[in-house]
């Protein structure tokens, strides 16, 4: 169950962040950097599944909030564009499995998802779902080799 494996996600994270890290190797430091961030990642698309659901199910408007992102910048104190952003991302990896999958494996980070989840809702709506996957495949693709501002201007440019 999720609630479960969260609870000892939590305590392991914990043990993670206590941990000394100056008798790790250079490579082993840099091997753990990059184990944490694509943890970070599928952490990061889970939270993403569960805006989607408790948006999904209209719960913030069950308890009075004006909207989804109302009730995100209350219940997280994070601002109101962090709150539209991370709405928007949530939608993105429920309309595109690909990107969900890139999200939650580590593949890209949550500024590239964003940055691929844009560029696909620029593309014009009469392109064809053959050529948007195309275009989605291709960016995500790109973005295991650029950083999220080279990718908008690939992104600006997939057609």
């Amino acid at each position: 169950m999720l609630a479960d494996a969260l609870v000892d996600l939590k305590a392991l994270a914990g043990k993670c962040a206590s941990a000394s890290t100056w008798p790790l190797s250079d490579d082993t430091l840099v091997d753990c950097l990059d184990a944490t961030h694509q943890i970070a990642q599928t952490i990061a698309a889970t939270e993403l599944h569960l805006v989607r659901e408790i948006d999904s199910r209209g719960l913030p408007v069950a308890q009075h909030a004006s909207s989804t992102a109302v009730w995100l910048r209350e219940h997280l104190r994070i601002s109101i564009h962090a709150a539209k952003r991370m709405l928007d991302l949530a939608a993105a990896l429920d309309q595109r499995p690909a990107l969900n999958t890139a999200l939650v494996t580590g593949a890209i980070n949550t500024e590239q998802a964003a940055e691929v989840a844009a560029a696909i809702r620029e593309l014009p709506a009469d392109l064809g779902a053959e050529l948007v996957d195309k275009a989605e495949t291709v960016l995500i693709g790109q973005a295991r080799q650029f950083e999220p501002t080279i990718l908008r201007k690939a992104g600006q440019r997939i057609l």
